[in-house]
């Protein structure tokens, strides 16, 4: 999808008629005879989404197969009670079907392969959510709204959203140097372009991503010494707080200490949770306040605990 600026995004028309509805996603075209009641969530953009409009869904992937960690700390009071279908990186076709919906969310990314599968079980919509831009997300919950018969909802939420936004990149120091974010595990360092969701928004904000989509990668893996060439004056980092980031082995390396970004101390690190595993309107109300509480829209000196 390109890029769009969310006042656009406002005026999203979806065909609609009073008993039907013909939306667009990344597979093809989805035709339902009516708004959904009953919709399974297979992704936390989705889920945060459905929460943030008032639906309640009858299965989300809340599990942790796979590797997955759950869903983000942050919905889980919203989440008790909602049956899990496995999770996002293997969904149950069983637990799916026997939540009766009559629409299911799915990832681009991670369930293109499934699409025939899902789609038998029931209507499907596959959206670009893992590596989708700000613009992507905000698309997708006019999408959703739409689906499931909160389309005024949805365009609320991302008035709301616009309004708040531009209240917070009042705090953006014009001319600020450029910076490079990235997820960080025990084992990888995944750099966030501007076209990724996390990347996007901190440049909706009024900071310069230093780093643009490769070929069709909005993010993608780098060591140590990819960094140091990178050589970024201002690094964000989102770490999980029950993991050891790698980055934790390179800072006793000579070649970290090295960093531009070290040596002015503009190393800010953020609860990936919050930042990039929801990535919908609940979460981006986080971002907006993190964002300026760390003061790395102010390019001041991490502030608490955002100092990595």
């Amino acid at each position: 999808m390109t890029k769009k600026t969310i006042s656009a995004l406002l005026f999203l028309s979806l065909s609609a008629s009073a008993s039907a509805l013909s939306v667009k996603h990344e597979l093809g075209v989805l035709d339902i005879k009516a708004p959904a009641k009953r919709v399974v969530a297979l992704e936390y953009s989705f889920l945060d989404t459905l929460l943030a409009l008032g639906v309640r869904p009858v299965g989300a992937a809340l599990g942790n197969q796979g590797g997955d960690r759950g869903a983000p700390p942050y919905l889980a009071p919203k989440v008790a009670g909602i049956p899990a279908t496995g999770s996002r990186a293997q969904p149950s076709f069983e637990t799916v079907a026997a939540s009766r919906p009559d629409l299911i969310l799915a990832d681009a990314l991670v369930h293109k392969d499934l699409y025939p599968q899902l789609s038998k079980l029931a209507p499907t919509a596959v959206f670009q959510s893992r590596r989708g831009s700000l613009d992507d997300l905000n698309a997708q919950t006019l999408a959703i709204g739409q689906l499931v018969g909160r389309e005024a909802a949805a365009k609320r939420l991302l008035a709301e959203q616009v309004s708040l936004m531009s209240k917070a990149k009042a705090f953006a120091k014009k001319g600020a140097p450029s910076f490079v974010a990235a997820v960080v595990t025990p084992k990888t360092f995944t750099v966030h372009t501007n076209e990724s969701f996390a990347g996007s928004f901190l440049e909706d904000l009024g900071r310069k991503n230093q780093l643009k989509l490769r070929g069709n990668e909005t993010q993608y893996e780098i060591s140590l010494e990819g960094l140091v060439a990178l050589n970024p004056q201002t690094l964000v980092l989102f770490t999980a707080p029950d993991e050891t980031p790698i980055t934790e082995q390179w800072k006793k390396n000579p070649l970290w200490q090295k960093l531009s970004a070290v040596q002015r101390g503009r190393v800010y690190q953020f609860n990936r949770d919050n930042w990039t595993r929801g990535r919908g309107p609940l979460a981006l109300k986080l971002m907006v306040a993190e964002a300026i509480e760390s003061r790395f829209l102010q390019d001041a000196a991490p502030a608490g605990k955002y100092n990595y």
